[in-house]
């Protein structure tokens, strides 16, 4: 998987819901770039997709983020900075996105 592509999947679990907001914000990739990463993960099972509430973690998806958040905390707490300050807010700690993330599963 690449980078980029667990950004994605990390501004939806911090968001804490569905979000088509990633799509808008300025990253160090375009706009289509983030819409073809996104189509991508819904084609390989990582993401649905709905009309009207936007991307959604799969339990595929929900599985590598809970093993993403086990085995990189430190990239995990700069990946939840860099959403912050890219105005995705949302959970705080890694404990809370782990815990949650554990919940689901």
């Amino acid at each position: 998987m690449f980078p980029s592509e667990m950004v994605i999947l990390m501004a939806i679990v911090v968001a804490e819901g569905p979000s088509n907001k990633l799509l808008t914000r300025p990253m160090d990739v375009t706009s289509e770039y983030i819409g073809y990463l996104c189509n991508s993960l819904v084609r390989r099972g990582y993401l649905g997709r709905n009309s009207s509430t936007g991307y959604q973690l799969t339990s595929k998806g929900r599985q590598t983020i809970l093993e993403f958040i086990q085995k990189n905390k430190n990239r995990v707490n700069d990946t939840v900075k860099m959403l912050h300050q890219l105005g995705i807010e949302g959970s705080k700690t890694i404990e809370k996105l782990e815990k949650k993330e554990i919940a689901v599963n």
